[in-house]
């Protein structure tokens, strides 16, 4: 056997590709749940693979649920009646994006585009509505988690939204 071969394999092991559950245990939306819970949302997930400049998802078609990033890039852009999309967001391994679909029937509020090759893990509205069907406690921690990020996401929003309307001097005090 060659010496470099076993310095390879010492390196690969240090470059080992994250299991599902791993992956998803850091997203919020399932920071919550057991070892236990995790399998079982990994036998729920899909994966699927878009190559570069591939459309996840459009500006206004109905949402149906969730992505996680497992490998490569992917923008979130508003281009609805523009031709000059306005990038929102760059989106990397390990972010996630699209949870308001997992509410049921609401429309895209943007144009998800994989900017080179990405590997994602898609968690869907019937995927949610089934575990909380058969696993109501792991429903319950899914949704809580759900609603936690997207009030974090909204106190984000407004925040951005007071600095922009304080740059151009549209700030009013609120009315008391």
């Amino acid at each position: 056997m060659r010496a470099d071969s076993i310095w390879a394999n010492i390196f690969r092991l240090g470059q080992r590709k994250e299991s599902l559950a791993e992956i998803l245990q850091t997203i919020p939306l399932f920071q919550d749940l057991s070892s236990k819970e995790l399998k079982t949302l990994e036998r729920v997930v899909h994966i699927r693979t878009y190559q570069p400049d591939e459309t996840v998802f459009v500006e206004t078609e109905p949402g149906a649920g969730m992505y996680v990033i497992r490998s490569g890039h992917v923008d979130v852009v508003l281009r609805y009646k523009s031709d000059h999309p306005l990038i929102l967001a760059e989106l990397q391994a390990g972010d996630f994006f699209g949870e308001m679909a997992l509410l049921g029937d609401t429309s895209r509020s943007a144009t998800a585009v994989a900017r080179e090759r990405a590997e994602l893990i898609g968690f869907f509205h019937p995927d949610l509505i089934e575990i909380i069907s058969l696993y109501p406690a792991m429903g319950a921690k899914i949704s809580f988690g759900l609603a936690k990020t997207l009030a974090e996401r909204l106190r984000y929003t407004n925040t951005q939204l007071a600095d922009v309307s304080i740059i151009r001097g549209t700030h009013e005090e609120p009315v008391r």
